[in-house]
């Protein structure tokens, strides 16, 4: 079987934060003979507060997540329903333009995928769907009365749709948060270095375990917060939400526009 190294990424990632941290205690340990100032069973409270700021801030980050989950679906359930009212224009009226009706949506699916793969800007995307009013106005033509007013509704939605997309893609959830949880998992990671254990194999257990699963949790909060954020080129990450109801739509508007 292959080995997907993507789901691991983060988990290598923080390894070097972990192995440091295992070579400080043991360095404290082995060479220092320094046995710690407190038992572990006094920490207990601090690792608590941890988990519970860890686990809020995960849960206020997967609610976006979810929600972007959903977002290029919408998109391509859009866009085809333009397309499909363009079908039916065209059998309303004989010399209704198809091809160059799908050809300006077809551009603009296309410049939704290039803005995610970083090959267009906000602007450029938004001037596309700017552009599918002259695609109502020349439905318009065809005499099929409130057709027209479908067009610029999905218009409509396929804006607010893209706005959302961007929004999630800018902000971040509560930088605030962020900061405690930086503070908190350092603070943590100090204490397990001047706590004593009962043995040094269960010192190196913890310290270990504990510091990689806190580190651990600082980068897949990051990296679910930014859902959209793909590296040049647009292949997907661990995190990042699948653009495939969009690059299918394309597959399939590109072969109907070929016929």
């Amino acid at each position: 079987m292959k080995l997907n190294l993507v789901k691991w990424r983060l988990m290598l990632a923080t390894l070097p934060v972990t192995l440091s941290v295992v070579m400080v205690k043991v360095i404290l340990l082995r060479v220092l003979h320094f046995e710690g100032w407190f038992d572990y069973s006094d920490i207990t409270l601090i690792i608590t507060g941890g988990i519970f700021l860890a686990g809020f801030m995960l849960a206020g980050t997967l609610s976006d997540y979810k929600e972007s989950e959903r977002l290029p679906a919408l998109m391509a359930g859009t866009l085809e329903s333009i397309e499909d009212t363009l079908n039916v224009a065209h059998l309303f009226k004989a010399n209704f333009d198809l091809q160059a009706q799908k050809k300006k949506l077809f551009e603009v699916t296309e410049s939704i995928i290039r803005y995610f793969a970083h090959q267009e800007t906000e602007a450029d995307v938004y001037h596309q769907i700017e552009g599918l009013t002259a695609v109502a106005i020349h439905v318009e033509r065809t005499g099929m009365g409130s057709t027209t007013s479908w067009v610029k509704r999905e218009q409509a939605n396929l804006r607010q749709l893209f706005s959302r997309t961007t929004v999630i893609k800018r902000t971040a959830f509560i930088a605030t948060g962020y900061a405690f949880l930086e503070a908190l998992t350092v603070v943590i990671i100090l204490v397990l270095l001047v706590c004593r254990f009962e043995n040094f194999a269960l010192s190196i257990l913890l310290v270990s375990f504990l510091t990689h699963i806190f580190t651990y949790m600082i980068y897949l909060i990051r990296d679910i917060d930014h859902p959209f954020e793909y590296p040049s080129g647009g292949r997907v990450r661990a995190a990042d939400i699948d653009l495939f109801p969009l690059t299918e739509y394309r597959t399939r508007a590109a072969a109907r526009l070929s016929t």
